[in-house]
Order: structure tokens, then sequence, then C-alpha cells
């Protein structure tokens, strides 16, 4: 039978302080009590023998108290008997019908009342009214000792039943009090997660803004999703110009996924409906669902969030869960928050990389402009002198490129230009960076690339285009086109940029003096 209250958690955590100090009071009074002989009948070495024993208790407990594993209620339980003990050896031994020290019972009484069950108090308080009239039953041989006893003995049951009513009154309110408080502070904790969650987010959504690849927006989106959210299972889909959906960017369970995959059909119908509509939809259990491929087998809920920009929707924002309804309506609120930054940070990054190519590209033939390639060699240059390693450059100038547009027009030159940069893009590698130098001449950054190999490519370059009839429009024949070619490396010479340039150019004007279709080297 449990007979004390869940005194786990209360609004009166200094109530076992109080209590001890109120105790040590009590004995002191009671050390006082004997050294000044209040009571000549009492036997002082039995006296002083209890009030050493509730002492050493009271030491005992005041050391004991300062573990973090002590239990109060075995502490209390042990208090109670020893004073009810203490308490009718003092009756006794100070004069039993006469004494005054009955009156301890009815604080044992009382406190038992504030502690323990109605049931147990009430044993208690039985215990306690049997105990004290059998060691005054010598005395009671007259009716007035009887009424006297009886009137004694009343408070107990009294403050039985009044503080044993309070105190289940007080436990109750406490209880409920507590639970109030624990949902306030569940509540509290949730508040403060959302908070540090859309201040997370909103801090992402600043750093997205400032991404200009859009796989590295995708990249960041998904770790948004997974390390911010921390939905088990999330993805972003692109909306393909024709139809149908294709993954730009996965998280399952952590691992995160880049690699595109195309999803066709009838399971994109879910997709294809939250796009059009443009708001996001939350499914609280999927299972049985035809219109919809889930990320994991075990998905039973899924939201799904539109990415609109500039009322297009330009692709969805997906996340999973295998519990049945794990999505609220914060979640779904706060997740196309995420969708929408995302949209603009994508539709961002395509433009600054429309810009970008606008910037540094030739508008006639497609290839890198003049600006571009200026930039590119000084950087190519610093790394090779840092790395020791060598950088070859390749000038390339078309031969009697002004006779050819007289003869047979600008737009006819316009197609020459394109043929032979499309012929030279055929000759070099992905790591050399090729940019038109200037009207008919065109220039090539080789890093990593020595002087003997820099020239092989500049003489396939050459016979390239020299076997090769371009297509000039306007019914015109095919026709042939040479050039002239300069090569120059680092760090054989030249120590600049700017050197390498000029040493290009150099071997260039020696091409085109000694019969032009050549390669010269320098």
């Amino acid at each position: 039978m449990e007979i004390f209250y869940n005194s786990g958690k209360t609004f009166l955590p200094k109530i076992d302080t109080i209590f001890l100090q109120a105790r040590g009071l009590a004995i002191v009074i009671l050390f006082g009590w004997l050294a000044l002989g209040i009571t000549p009948s009492l036997n002082f070495p039995l006296a002083l023998g209890i009030t050493g024993a509730l002492a050493v208790h009271y030491l005992a407990l005041m050391f004991l108290i300062r573990r973090p594993q002590f239990r109060f209620n075995k502490f209390y339980f042990i208090t109670l008997v020893l004073d009810t003990v203490a308490t009718t050896f003092w009756v006794i031994f100070s004069g039993g019908y006469d004494s005054v020290f009955f009156l301890g019972y009815y604080l044992i009484v009382a406190l038992a009342a504030y502690l323990l069950t109605r049931p147990a108090v009430a044993t208690i308080t039985a215990i306690i009214s049997l105990v004290y009239v059998a060691i005054l039953w010598p005395q009671l041989n007259s009716l007035d000792n009887w009424l006297t006893v009886a009137l004694r003995i009343s408070p107990c049951w009294i403050f039985f039943a009044v503080i044993s009513h309070i105190a289940e009154h007080l436990q109750r309110s406490e209880v409920r009090m507590l639970k109030l408080f624990d949902t306030l502070n569940m509540r509290t904790t949730e508040l403060e997660k959302i908070q540090a969650q859309l201040e997370s987010i909103y801090d992402n959504s600043r750093i997205l803004a400032g991404i200009l690849d859009v796989d590295e927006v995708i990249k960041a989106v998904v770790q948004i999703v997974n390390g911010v959210l921390k939905y088990p299972a999330a993805a972003i889909l692109f909306k393909r110009s024709e139809s149908g959906f294709i993954y730009r960017g996965r998280v399952i369970d952590g691992e995160i996924n880049l690699r595109l995959k195309s999803l066709d059909g009838a399971s994109t119908d879910l997709l294809e409906r939250v796009a059009r509509a443009g708001t996001p939809v939350c499914i609280v259990d999927s299972k049985g669902r035809d219109d919809y491929a889930p990320l994991k087998e075990d998905t039973r809920s899924v939201m799904l969030a539109p990415m609109t920009v500039r009322r297009k929707t330009v692709g969805v924002l997906v996340a999973e869960s295998k519990s049945v309804g794990a999505f609220s309506e914060r979640d779904e609120k706060m997740f196309w928050v995420v969708a929408r930054s995302a949209a603009m940070a994508i539709d961002n990054a395509i433009v600054h990389s429309e810009m970008e190519s606008l910037t540094v590209t030739d508008e006639l033939t497609g290839i890198y402009n003049y600006r571009f390639f200026a930039e590119r060699l000084a950087e190519e240059q610093r790394r090779a002198a840092r790395y020791n390693q060598p950088l070859a450059l390749i000038m390339i100038d078309i031969d009697h490129f002004k006779n050819f547009n007289d003869s047979f027009g600008h737009e006819a030159g316009n197609l020459a230009l394109k043929g032979v940069s499309n012929i030279i893009s055929g000759c070099i590698r992905d790591t050399d960076v090729f940019a038109r130098y200037g009207g008919e001449e065109f220039a090539i950054i080789l890093p990593q690339t020595a002087l003997s190999e820099a020239e092989e490519i500049a003489n396939r370059i050459r016979e390239s285009i020299e076997s090769t009839k371009i297509d000039i429009g306007n019914g015109i024949a095919k026709q042939g086109i040479t050039v002239s070619v300069g090569v120059t490396s680092y760090p054989e010479n030249g120590k600049r940029h700017d050197e390498l340039v000029q040493l290009a150019d150099q071997a260039l004007y020696r091409a085109k003096g000694g019969g032009r279709n050549a390669v010269q080297v320098v």
C-alpha cells in the first residue's frame, strides 16, 4: 500500500529545510529543559539518552541530506517512528498522567497528516491513541481522568481529519498545477524550438540568396531540410518543360544524393496537381496511393510544397515520414517558406549564370571573350608560378581575312569565324581556355602544358582548319581557310602574363611574315 503522497516535485521545495531547522530547534529546547531541571521527577539519564538519540538521528540526517540519491520519504517515516517512541518515553518518565509532553503527539499527527495518505494517518493516530491510553491505564481510576484523556486524544483526531483534508486538497491542486506547468514548459520548449528553426531558416535563406550556383543552391536546400527541419526523407524535384519531373536532390536517412533521376508516368499526378495549384499539400496517410512514388517504401505521410517564383512553379519540395499524420499545419507553413526561399535562390542563380555567360562569352562565336581571357591568363600564370608547373599560350589569326570579307561579305565572314572557332574547339582539351582575342584573332590558354606539347596542338589546329571547307551560306561553295599560329610557354619565355601575350603575338607575326599557314614557336 502506498502511504506517501507523490512528493517528487513540489511548489514548496524548502519544506524539508524548514522541517530540519525546526527539528534542530526542538532538540536544543529539550536539552535546555534537561539542563534547567524544570521537571524534577524526570528520569534524567533516560531522558538524556532519548534526547541524545534524537540529536544523533538529526546529525545523521544533516549528513545524508547532502547526497543526491537521498530519499526524504524514508527519512520522514523513520522520524515519525522515532518521535512517537521518544514522546512516549518522555510522557512515561515525566509524570505520566501529569506530563505535558503528550502535546508532542499532536505534532506527530500533524506532520503525518501532511505527508501521508489518509489511511496511513488514521493508522498512526489510532496507534498513538492506544499507546497513550495504555501507558496511563494504571492512573485511569476515575471518570474525570477518562474524560481528560479523551479530551487530550481528541485533538489528534481533529488534526488528522482537518490537516489530511487540507493536504489532499493541496496535493490535488499541486498535481493539477504541476501538470499545467509541465504542459506550459512543453509548449515553451516547442515555441523555442520553432523560433530556433525559424531563425535558422531565415539565416539559411539569406545564405541561399548569396549562392550563385544552382547545384550549390540545391545542396544547401537539401541540407536545410535534413539538418534544420530534420525530416527523415526529402527531395527537390524540377518540373521539366514538356512533362514529368526530375529529382535534383534527395536526402534519405541523412544520406544526401544529388544525382539526377527522371520521374514520369502516373506517379507524378500528385506533383502535377501541386505545381498547378501553387499551394502546399499534406497527405495524412499515403498508403495505397498510386499518384505518388515515395522515396522510401515505409512512407506513410507526405508533405509537398510548390517552388514558385515570378508566378511560375519551377519545381516541388517534398518531405516524407513513416508515421501517419506526422506533419502539422505548422510544419506545412514552415516547409512552404523553405520552398519559396529555394525557388527564389534557384531563380537568382539561373539569372546570374545567364548574365555571367553574357559578360564572359563572345556573342558571335559563343566562346570566351577577351575580358575573360585576360583574367584567366593572369590567374593561370600565378597558379603555374606557385606550383612550378608549365603554361602554354597559342595565338591564332585567320589569313587574309580582310580580303575574305571584301570578297564574300561580312555575313560570310561571321560564318567563317564561327566555323573556325568550332574546328579549334574540337582540337583542344576541356581544361584549355579558348577565347576570341579580337577581330579574326583567337587565343588558347593551355594549363600544365609544355612548349613541345603546345606546338603539337597548334599544328593539329592549323592542319584541321586547312583541310576543312567551311560553309559560308548564300549558295556560295564551301571555302578553304588557313591560319597563322604563334606559340610560347612559361617558364621558358617570360615571367608575366602580359609578356606571354607579347611573345605569342611576335611568334604569330613571324608565321604571317614567313608566308602564312604556319606555326612559329618562341
